[in-house]
């Protein structure tokens, strides 16, 4: 029977051990066009389910229509059965010529058990077969309904209702539609929670009681009894019941194809191209429009043939319905999806081969695989896109009745108190039924313990098991962000069948979607800035950082470059856009010329000693100046090892070698990111990889400088948590995804450094270059002093020099606290202060610029 009715019923599960019968969702208001091709209201529907499974009398009631009946049989039940129907034989020991009395003996009225007949006319007893013949629906689609005798008082009713289903002699059911209405404005608000509790507490469950509730979610109905604060017991009942509960949602694709049909031979509605007719119901399928609307919507077409262009222009389809060839074409369409589309392809046939054998009797026993994915990539890959066409691919392979998409994010899932968590998840959840859920943004649980996202994922896991032959679960994120998704709960594995992975978009389609968006706002270019563009694009591709927006970035520049465009030409529209219309990040990235010397930067030449430092980077220039000459393709940047003690300039040379590599063309910025351990080591558990991954991204295209680098290998000093190690593992697989993007320069003293290298063997093969930095000499160091002192207009006499390199020469006595150039500052700082005080001392007529040999500390201070 419910094949009978279509799909949307065929989650209707009665006798399953639950007092009630929860029906709800957007369709209880809906007609149904079951596979018999008539059209049905709700009330027919589950008449026909209810005695399809064994109930023999069905009992309505509605606040409007407190008891009514669909079939005669059930009505003479709730009549005296001597009396009220000649053919039934009398009741044993029944005075046929006394008063008739109520069937059961609980039922009471105005004259106790005393029954009133109404006027023949009022009567309303309809032969089975004439009750039959009505619940068809008309050609107008209505279905006829007998209404009760009379009206009922609320209490009588309730104590009917009772007595109906007091020891009844067959299964029978009580269908309370329009349950809103009926417990909102009762007059028998005690007795009808009464009846509900002593339903609950000792009702037979083998008799359905169904409440039907025109509310989207069960969470909704749930809400609504609670409001009402006057059936306690039933909203107690209804939180803590599992089963059964009924969503009713909007028609499938075949249940809209028997609209059509039925529309066609009764009411003479056209089709303007049979070929085309599946995918425009495919489409219609896929809105949230009830049978109801359909079939106005198509009787308003009158004589105009049906087409996916003519709803499309009614408003009935979206502007993207038009659309309506089968998904497997369209995702093949998809531009710069090609390994996403042969991934979805294979899918696509797996599933349709396991169609086929279920069809043909075999691998009926095999479990299937789950239905569930995960789609890894950047953000504006087109991972909603693909979501979308997934659920019609999935709909015309029969896996969901209705293919539409949900979309919501992890976090909108997460209410903020107890137990709101899960009633959120599942009413979304409660949506997406018959289609696909889209959840976007997913991520690890973290370390916060009052986090609500464990609930949300236990939620969907049960829901993913419970619902999975009527649902898509696809969850969204970052490759790393999947990975810690799928790490808070060992079940998450086992429910996501396949991972797919959205790269992202190569310049040639970024290229693409920027001029549409750029066309579309009416702008002009030439085949130069044609060319300018491209070049642009190619390079935002190519400095692109992990979150890089693809299509969104397009969209983002499309609109900056109009800005700037409608800046310069005012109200001269028809000049085309040129290079000052774009920004000037983007101006930056036009090609520049290659400089003529660019074998080693020019921060280097006016600093004091690093003579060895200066021809080793002359040396790396020179093999890169000779790649260029010979019209080779350039080398990734090298990482470099920075040995020796501190103070000799290593971070001024990280940020010169920055320079210079961007200069030859090996790095795009050559920005320097100076990090210690503090900055990527950190104190828990899991926050150490996250931390070093940050830093390297704000590196990228640039140098990130680590000082004291052997620092990194060292353990964190608590029992059994190394974060150094992970440190130090993180940053080797950093150096080898970015090689073509990312110079690390590691620097630190020469034997630690040693011992830093040899804490991953990795380390070693990826630090290719080794710039040693001796310390300074004392002649180099007064040096650096007496410039340093120039540059606050300060002199020294020679006698002051003198002293000052007898002063550095005893400091350099203890290597170990010894900080070469770093020693020159707080050395100028003590002159100072004795200028200071000699000049005080001397008045108005002292040299205040002069540094003399009284001025520098003695060795020892």
């Amino acid at each position: 029977m419910t094949g009978r009715l279509g799909s949307r019923f065929a989650d209707l599960r009665l006798g399953t051990g639950e007092p009630f019968t929860v029906v709800y969702g957007p369709g209880v208001d809906d007609t149904f066009v079951g596979t018999d091709y008539r059209e049905r209201n709700l009330d027919a529907a589950l008449w026909h389910l209810l005695r399809a499974r064994s109930c023999r009398y069905v009992a309505f009631s509605s606040q409007r229509r407190p008891l009514y009946f669909l079939d005669p049989e059930s009505e003479a039940r709730s009549r005296p059965s001597a009396r009220a129907r000649p053919d039934t034989p009398a009741r044993p020991g029944a005075d046929a010529r006394g008063p008739e009395l109520m069937r059961h003996p609980k039922l009471r009225g105005p004259l106790g058990r005393r029954v009133v007949h109404p006027p023949a006319r009022e009567r309303n007893d309809v032969p089975a077969e004439g009750r039959d013949s009505a619940l068809a629906a008309d050609r107008n689609g209505s279905t006829a309904e007998p209404g009760p005798p009379r009206a009922l008082s609320d209490p009588f009713t309730v104590m009917t209702l009772t007595g109906y289903l007091a020891d009844p002699p067959h299964r029978t059911a009580v269908v309370f539609t329009e349950v809103e209405g009926t417990l909102r404005h009762n007059d028998a608000t005690r007795p009808l929670n009464t009846f509900f509790s002593d339903w609950a507490r000792n009702g037979d469950y083998d008799h359905p009681v169904v409440l039907v509730f025109a509310r989207p979610t069960f969470d909704a109905c749930l809400e609504y009894v609670e409001s009402l604060h006057g059936y306690p017991g039933l909203a107690a009942r209804l939180r803590r019941q599992a089963t059964p509960s009924v969503r009713v949602g909007h028609p499938d694709e075949a249940e809209l194809h028997r609209l059509v049909q039925r529309l066609r031979l009764l009411h003479g509605l056209r089709i303007g191209d049979w070929r085309e007719l599946d995918g425009v119901v495919r489409a219609m399928a896929a809105q949230p429009l009830t049978v109801k609307n359909w079939r106005s919507n198509l009787l308003s077409l009158g004589d105009v043939p049906l087409s996916g262009r003519e709803l499309t222009e009614r408003g009935w389809l979206p502007r993207s319905g038009r659309d309506t060839r089968p998904a497997r074409e369209q995702l093949a369409d998809l531009e710069g999806l090609e390994p996403v589309t042969a991934h979805l392809e294979r899918l696509r046939k797996r599933v349709a081969a396991e169609h086929l054998l279920s069809r043909a009797g075999l691998g009926k026993e095999a479990e299937k695989a789950s239905p569930h994915l995960l789609f890894a990539g950047s953000p504006g890959t087109g991972k909603t896109t693909v979501a979308r066409l997934v659920g019609e691919m999935y709909r015309e392979l029969g896996v969901l009745t209705r293919g539409h998409l949900v979309e919501t994010r992890l976090d909108d899932l997460v209410a903020g108190y107890v137990g709101q968590t899960a009633d959120r998840a599942n009413s979304m959840v409660d949506q997406a039924v018959g289609g696909v859920l889209f959840i976007d943004e997913v991520h690890g649980a973290g370390d916060d313990g009052a986090s609500y996202l464990p609930e949300v994922v236990r939620t969907l896991l049960t829901r993913m098991e419970n619902d999975r032959d009527r649902l898509v679960v696809i969850a969204a994120g970052y490759p790393g962000n999947i990975d810690e998704f799928l790490a808070s709960d060992d079940g998450l594995r086992r429910r996501f069948g396949e991972r797919v992975v959205f790269p992202d978009y190569p310049p040639r389609v970024l290229h693409t979607i920027l001029l549409r968006h750029l066309s579309a706002r009416g702008l002009r270019w030439d085949e130069t800035m044609n060319g300018q563009l491209l070049h642009v694009v190619t390079e935002l591709h190519a400095t692109r950082s992990p979150d890089f927006g693809n299509a969104g970035t397009m969209r983002n520049l499309s609109e900056e470059i109009f800005t700037e465009w409608a800046v310069r030409v005012g109200e001269e529209i028809e000049q085309p856009l040129t290079v000052e219309d774009l920004p000037e990040g983007c101006r930056a990235l036009l090609p520049r010329p290659v400089p003529e010397h660019g074998d080693r930067p020019s921060a280097l030449e006016g600093m004091v000693g690093l003579g060895a430092v200066r021809d080793a980077l002359k040396q790396l220039g020179n093999r890169i100046r000779l790649r260029q000459a010979r019209g080779k393709s350039l080398p990734a940047p090298p990482n470099l090892l920075f040995v020796g003690p501190p103070g000799t300039g290593k971070t001024t040379v990280a940020r010169a070698v920055g320079e210079m590599f961007h200069t030859l063309g090996l790095l795009r910025k050559g920005h320097v990111v100076e990090a210690t351990r503090a900055d990527l080591v950190a104190e828990y558990v899991g926050q150490t990889a996250p931390r070093l991954r940050a830093a390297v991204h704000e590196a990228l295209d640039g140098v990130l400088f680590i000082d004291e680098a052997y620092s990194l290998a060292a353990g964190s000093g608590i029992q059994g948590a190394d974060f150094g190690k992970e440190a130090v593992d993180t940053l080797v697989r950093e150096m080898e995804h970015w090689n073509d993007r990312l110079v690390v320069i590691a620097a630190g003293y020469p034997r630690e450094m040693d011992a830093f290298l040899s804490s991953n063997s990795g380390l070693a093969s990826r630090f290719t270059e080794r710039v040693e930095f001796p310390p300074y000499s004392v002649a180099e160091l007064v040096e650096v002093l007496r410039r340093r002192a120039a540059a606050d207009g300060y002199v020294l006499t020679p006698e002051a020099a003198e002293r000052a390199g007898q002063w550095f020469d005893r400091r350099r006595a203890d290597p170990a606290r010894f900080g070469n150039a770093r020693e020159a500052r707080g050395l100028l700082a003590a002159m100072e202060s004795r200028l200071a005080e000699r000049v005080l001392a001397a008045g108005s007529t002292a040299d205040h610029s002069t540094f003399v040999a009284d001025d520098v500390p003695s060795p020892g201070e």
